[in-house]
């Protein structure tokens, strides 16, 4: 997938794009940076109304390239370092949504496939056991 980054474009339409192909994904946007397996504080969060030139520190536009194959982290690490934009990638989980914290150098395909299984798990009710975040 390629995402257009530009200073119209809203958190939302962003968000929209990414989950269209990693449904069992998320994007969230925040003012202050997180590390690699740190997560990022809720009180930093932006709206999803907002447009991207409000809350990004640099002011280039491009295209950002998505595969499957990506690690986590380098998708967040791209955002940042290409455009000024603070990111953490969420999965579901079950009916929840998590930080992909423990997680980072899982590849997307690997974090959407884990967040279809365990949705599938909560609506067929099925014990399996679910193995938990891993920390690297």
């Amino acid at each position: 997938m390629i995402l257009e980054i530009h200073n119209n474009k809203t958190i939302e339409n962003i968000r929209n794009e990414f989950s269209e192909i990693f449904p069992c994904l998320g994007l969230e946007f925040y003012d202050e940076p997180h590390k690699i397996q740190e997560a990022s504080s809720k009180k930093d969060q932006y709206p999803h109304h907002l447009k991207l030139g409000e809350i990004r520190k640099k002011d280039n536009p491009g295209m950002l390239e998505i595969h499957p194959w990506s690690k986590t982290s380098v998708i967040e690490k791209e955002f940042k370092s290409r455009f000024g934009l603070n990111v953490q990638i969420f999965r579901q989980h079950k009916d929840k949504w998590i930080q992909t914290v423990g997680t980072d150098e899982l590849t997307l395909k690997e974090q959407n496939e884990i967040g279809i299984n365990t949705k599938k798990d909560s609506l067929h009710g099925s014990n399996r056991h679910i193995e938990k975040e891993k920390f690297l």
